[in-house]
């Protein structure tokens, strides 16, 4: 099946070098806001060196255990997805899948969406979650 891209937006959710929380909400995200999501996809430092911050990309060691968590339809009817199964990019011994997560079309609440860490967190560098949003 194709799919066409019909508007893109590059998501980085930054943490500071140390941080400790196992949550981690998007910031507000004005472009997105009462748009319809179609798709869906993260990268890995594989991929991406460095994020366009300039921050490193979240580690494997934290990415092994993170889950995307959105908010929609007013609860939080996307939960846990885990973070590699939305990484399609096939990069050195990096988890991928082969085709891009499409999401039936639907606004995201994005300041209430967030990453889920299953344990505490070792951040050695100011870092970042990447994450690539298709949207009409």
């Amino acid at each position: 099946m194709a799919f066409h891209i019909d508007k893109f937006e590059f998501v980085e959710l930054q943490v500071t070098a140390g941080a400790t929380a196992t949550r981690y909400f998007f910031p507000d995200l004005p472009k997105l806001r009462a748009k319809m999501i179609t798709g869906l996809e993260t990268y890995t430092a594989a991929v991406l060196s460095p994020a366009p911050s300039g921050n490193v990309v979240a580690p494997n060691t934290i990415l092994d255990n993170a889950y995307l968590t959105l908010y929609t339809n007013g609860t939080q009817d996307i939960w846990r997805i885990p973070y590699f199964t939305l990484n399609r990019t096939q990069a050195g011994s990096d988890p991928f899948v082969r085709s891009l997560s499409l999401f039936r079309p639907q606004q995201i609440t994005w300041d209430k969406s967030y990453i889920e860490l299953g344990q505490v967190p070792t951040f050695a560098a100011n870092s970042s979650f990447c994450v690539g949003v298709y949207y009409s």
